[in-house]
C-alpha cells in the first residue's frame, strides 16, 4: 500500500511542480447531500477556504486540517469511473469515526487539481494546489 500512495504522491506532485512534503492548500469546497427520496442535490456554491491537506505516506491517511480534522485511512485502492473530463485515481476509506467511504484524487482536463471524499449521504470536494 505504501507503494501505491508513494505513487499517488508522485503523480500529484508531477501534476504540481510546486508541491513539497506531500502538503497541499484547498482553496475551494462545495459539497453535496443525500436527499430523503434517495436523490442528490445540485453541487452546492464553491466556497472559499484556506485549508492544509496532507498526504501521510507512512500511515496510508490523508489529513484534510478543516476546523475539524478529517482523517481518511486508506484501505484498498478501487477502481475509478471513466470521466472525458480528466483523471482520477479512487480508494476506499475509513475515517476517524470507523465509516466507510471513498477517497478520490481527480486532475481535471483543465489541470485543477481535486479530492474528493464520497460517503453514502454526503459528498465533498476541495480543490487543491
Amino acid at each position: 500500500m505504501k507503494k501505491l500512495i508513494l505513487l499517488i504522491v508522485g503523480l500529484i506532485i508531477s501534476f504540481t511542480a510546486f508541491a513539497q512534503s506531500g502538503y497541499f492548500n484547498a482553496y475551494e469546497f462545495s459539497y453535496k447531500l443525500m436527499k430523503s427520496n434517495g436523490s442528490w442535490t445540485n453541487w452546492s456554491n464553491w466556497e472559499s477556504v484556506n485549508i492544509n491537506v496532507k498526504i501521510d505516506v507512512t500511515n496510508d491517511k490523508v489529513i484534510i486540517y478543516s476546523d475539524e480534522p478529517q482523517i481518511y485511512h486508506i484501505l484498498q485502492q478501487e477502481t475509478a469511473p471513466y470521466d472525458s473530463n480528466g483523471e482520477q485515481i479512487k480508494f476506499q476509506i475509513i475515517d476517524q469515526d470507523g465509516d466507510y467511504g471513498y477517497l478520490r484524487f481527480r486532475r481535471q482536463s483543465n489541470g485543477t487539481l481535486q479530492i474528493y471524499i464520497d460517503f453514502a449521504d454526503i459528498k465533498w470536494v476541495y480543490n487543491i494546489e
